[in-house]
């Protein structure tokens, strides 16, 4: 058996690295956002992305990256895994990749309501939809083993649900197991998922909290890296994704993507509340 995990890992190492949640998470916190949005909000939203949904350009962020590369960096922030507070002098340093997810969802808390052309409107609400979502991912803000992807594992676990890795242990790594395999371990469809939040987590006394929905992004993403050092610290050194590591992180897996809904729902109709924009020269 430790041979047969041995070359699962061994061929994980060759992986590709991920690049955030995947469609389905990104859809779940897009969907939660959705009704949540003021009056005013849903329609500037309706009008720029002629009546399709938010989940519908949630991922939309991931095939930009592979065009402009000066977005990349904007899908994360690193922090080592053993820090507690956010450092933007070396942690937000500008590259030619771009600077961090903080920076940017500063940036975009103007741009969704003041950027020049209406296509620009239009990237800036596809990203703030996106990178809400980065933030609250919990690897995303680790810098070690670059946010997991280096960190190769085997998932193999029923979950919720037997899917494939519950036949076929899957040669995967530590960033893209939180992505989705976590996901798909809990349910058959993202839209399933978002039901199942808003008949529990979205429910509890966290998310009924006053506040819970505020914040800054780098706010969050300490919150975040909290998170982070959890599921962190539950990874076996066998490095074996399986349904004991699943109990562990289903609860936080759960409070990241249903806080995330409710942050972008807030930040939405916070950009969109008002008309000011700056003074241009």
């Amino acid at each position: 058996m430790k041979a047969v995990w041995l070359a699962i890992l061994l061929g994980a190492a060759s992986c590709g690295s991920a690049f955030a949640w995947g469609p389905e998470g990104h859809s779940i916190v897009a969907e939660i956002a959705q009704p949540r949005l003021t009056a005013r909000a849903a329609a500037l939203v309706a009008s720029l992305l002629d009546g399709r949904s938010l989940a519908s350009v949630a991922s939309w962020a991931d095939d930009a990256r592979e065009q402009r590369k000066g977005t990349t960096a904007w899908h994360f922030v690193d922090l080592p895994i053993a820090a507690s507070q956010y450092d933007p002098a070396t942690e937000c340093k500008v590259t030619e990749q771009g600077d961090c997810i903080v920076a940017e969802l500063e940036r975009l808390k103007t741009e969704l309501r003041c950027a020049e052309s209406r296509v620009e409107k239009i990237e800036a609400l596809k990203f703030a939809v996106h990178f809400l979502g980065d933030i609250h991912q919990p690897l995303h803000t680790v810098e070690d083993g670059q946010g997991g992807n280096r960190i190769a594992v085997a998932v193999y676990l029923q979950g919720l649900v037997c899917s494939q890795a519950c036949r076929t242990p899957l040669a995967s790594n530590f960033h893209a197991a939180w992505d989705v395999d976590l996901i798909r371990a809990t349910v058959w469809d993202w839209g399933a998922y978002v039901d199942r939040l808003e008949a529990g987590w979205l429910k509890s006394a966290e998310a009924q909290k006053n506040g819970i929905d505020g914040g800054s992004p780098a706010d969050w993403a300490v919150e975040t890296h909290a998170a982070a050092q959890t599921v962190w610290r539950a990874l076996a050194a066998n490095r074996v994704i399986d349904d004991d590591y699943y109990r562990k992180a289903q609860p936080v897996l759960d409070r990241q993507l249903g806080v995330a809904g409710l942050r972008l729902a807030r930040f939405l109709n916070d950009a969109y509340a008002s008309n000011a924009c700056p003074v241009r020269r």
